[in-house]
């Protein structure tokens, strides 16, 4: 969408969420007539807080730029005349961001909601009221909670087999009776076994996925054999979306998910009746249902190390240091050379450099391990209210951290620094009722011109940093590039 103002740009970002249309990011001008593009983003922040704003200007001043890293959460700032192909990168990047962080969240929000419903459906209640709570919580998860209406129908257990008309509805949370979902099925039994999104032509949209049990596992019959393991539809789980609604493999894969442990319940269910109507075949019942719930089980235990790998390797692949909130060691490594191969295509300054706190053991050891963490993250936040927009900050081990900064001569990079480094030593961090202090050591070097990885201006910028430590700590010394010289 374009607007040629920024008062223009709210009527359309209105329109736009009217519609329930998303959007991830604004482009915009800093001068313009009327409202300043430093004013927009603070606007667009305020209504949607997660889209992504960058700014493009020759003529913004430090103050104007400063109002919309602090108050918008500037992503860049782009100074007048870009380069085509890094603007474009900056909005892929931009926009991957965007969307990764959004998939990540509805993979650990659908986590979440699979992890509730498994544990209450171990309580002791009744088979309906299970249920139906089950539902509501399924309901609570993205792309249903807007609609928040489903119905779930499963076929009554003391029948082997049973037409449409025979699906009972066991929970229904839409309240509106606006139609049928049953309406729509001309025989359950003959429905695709996947998950499918079904669209009317009053424009409502729901998913609709069966219920699917082993034929072995159903009440009622006499084919209950081992070696006879057929699929069988008892029941139809629908859930409401909204217009605006993307389909995903994700949410498709979630809901298959919640049907198989709807089908587990089911299962369960049906032993219990099967005890209470059968008495005189309970021993051998028993025996049987316990393998079946021996292969649930089973089953629930591989998903569980499905759920357990998944875990590891979305820790393994994040971004953030869990203590500090900054960039881990793997992504800010990754990040700065990035920034070094744009540097050297664009022949740009860019300055690296390490901060340890100083004397940090006798912290922990005086006063704990839990202060020390304390002390930490205050001063990852200090560090992090004093450096710019475009520049990275990451802790790459124990009390050591490194900061990079584009786009920066040295000189620029020592003021940043030197305001750091009193930053720090100002802070005030209480630990319980005392008040401590703390100091940082700084090593400060440049990229060289030949140098297309972080790696050599690392050790330069380490080496400086012991150099610092050398002359007394909280102080700064700087190591140039030898081809700079």
């Amino acid at each position: 969408e374009l607007a040629e103002s920024g008062e223009e740009a709210l009527e359309i970002i209105a329109e736009l969420c009217e519609s329930n249309v998303e959007v991830p990011l604004v482009v915009t001008d800093q001068i313009m007539g009327g409202m300043h593009g430093d004013e927009l983003l603070v606007q667009v922040k305020k209504h949607l807080p997660d889209t992504l704003g960058i700014m493009l200007t020759g003529q913004a001043s430090i103050n104007a730029v400063g109002e919309a890293v602090n108050k918008a959460d500037l992503y860049r700032y782009i100074s007048k005349p870009w380069d085509v192909e890094d603007f474009i990168l900056t909005v892929k990047t931009a926009l991957d961001t965007f969307y990764h962080k959004k998939k990540l969240l509805l993979h650990e929000s659908y986590q979440q909601t699979l992890n509730t419903v498994l544990q209450f459906v171990l309580q002791p209640k009744p088979f309906k009221e299970q249920i139906s709570e089950v539902l509501k919580i399924v309901l609570k998860a993205p792309c249903f909670c807007e609609e928040h209406k489903g119905a779930i129908f499963i076929e009554s257990f003391d029948q082997a087999t049973l037409n449409k008309q025979d699906l009972e509805e066991i929970a229904n949370e839409d309240k509106t009776g606006e139609f049928s979902y049953l309406s729509e099925v001309t025989d359950y039994k003959q429905l695709a076994p996947q998950v499918q999104l079904i669209n009317l032509k009053n424009g409502t949209r729901y998913y609709q996925a069966p219920i699917v049990v082993s034929t072995n596992a159903l009440i009622g019959g006499e084919q209950e054999q081992e070696d006879s393991l057929s699929e069988n539809i008892v029941g139809l789980l629908c859930l409401n979306v909204s217009a605006s609604y993307q389909p995903s493999s994700e949410t498709e894969a979630f809901i298959s998910s919640v049907c198989h442990t709807i089908a587990n319940m089911i299962c369960l269910a049906q032993h219990i009746l099967a005890i209470e109507q059968h008495g005189l075949k309970l021993e051998a019942l028993v025996e049987e249902r316990t393998a079946a719930l021996n292969r649930a089980l089973k089953t629930e235990a591989r998903n569980n190390n499905i759920l357990k790998k998944t875990n590891k390797e979305l820790e393994y692949y994040a971004t953030t240091d869990e203590l500090t909130g900054l960039l881990n060691r793997r992504c800010l490594f990754e990040r700065a050379d990035q920034e070094a191969y744009r540097s050297k295509r664009y022949g740009r300054n860019l300055v690296l450099a390490m901060l340890d706190i100083d004397y940090f053991k006798a912290v922990n050891d005086q006063y704990g391990h839990q202060a020390g963490d304390l002390v930490l993250a205050q001063i990852a936040k200090v560090i992090s209210a004093n450096i710019r927009e475009p520049d990275l900050i990451g802790r790459i081990g124990g009390e050591e951290f490194a900061l990079i900064m584009p786009d920066t001569d040295m000189q620029g990079g020592q003021e940043l620094c030197e305001r750091i480094r009193k930053a720090i030593h100002e802070e005030q961090i209480m630990i319980g009722s005392e008040s401590v202090c703390v100091s940082a050591s700084i090593g400060i070097t440049s990229l060289g011109t030949h140098e297309t990885s972080i790696c050599a201006a690392m050790s330069r910028a380490d080496q400086a940093l012991y150099d610092s430590k050398d002359k007394g700590r909280n102080s700064i010394s700087v190591n140039f590039d030898d081809s700079l010289s």
